[in-house]
């Protein structure tokens, strides 16, 4: 019967464990340490909303400019005066240039505020800090 020896051992260490070895809810009774949580920061899209902005207007400009370098090209066609054609034709040149830029511009502008918006991830925080605070480590190094 070696069950009562080691139920009268279980016992002795019971009964004679030392005063400071307190159950596990008194040691627990301590208030735990509140570490708030910090909520990840948003980067802002005010530049994609901008640049979007700025290309649709583009975009939009270049239309009344097309329409106006059609008209110059209508007046070109029925000038019969010999010293003002060329001239009526840079016109026309120079306005379609005008509307075929603004057209380009503004859809570069569009795909530029798409990336930024929804491709590019700026980088909230810089990879290597160095703070002097008595809570936070002196440098800090992240991958």
């Amino acid at each position: 019967m070696r069950l009562r020896p080691t139920a009268w051992l279980l016992a002795v260490s019971v009964i004679g464990a030392p005063p400071w070895a307190a159950p596990a809810h008194a040691q627990a009774s301590a208030p735990f340490e509140v570490v708030t949580r910090r909520e990840p920061e948003r980067p802002s899209h005010r530049t994609a909303w901008i640049t979007g902005l700025a290309g649709a207007a583009l975009v939009g400009l270049s239309f009344p400019l097309a329409e106006e370098a059609d008209r110059r090209y209508d007046r070109y066609l029925l000038e019969t005066d010999v010293a003002r054609i060329d001239e009526r034709f840079r016109d026309t040149e120079r306005m379609d240039r005008l509307a075929s830029g603004a057209l380009l511009s503004g859809e570069a502008l569009i795909a530029a505020a798409v990336w930024l918006r929804f491709v590019h991830r700026p980088r909230l925080e810089r990879r290597v800090t160095f703070a002097v605070r008595p809570s936070r480590c002196a440098l800090s190094l992240r991958f």
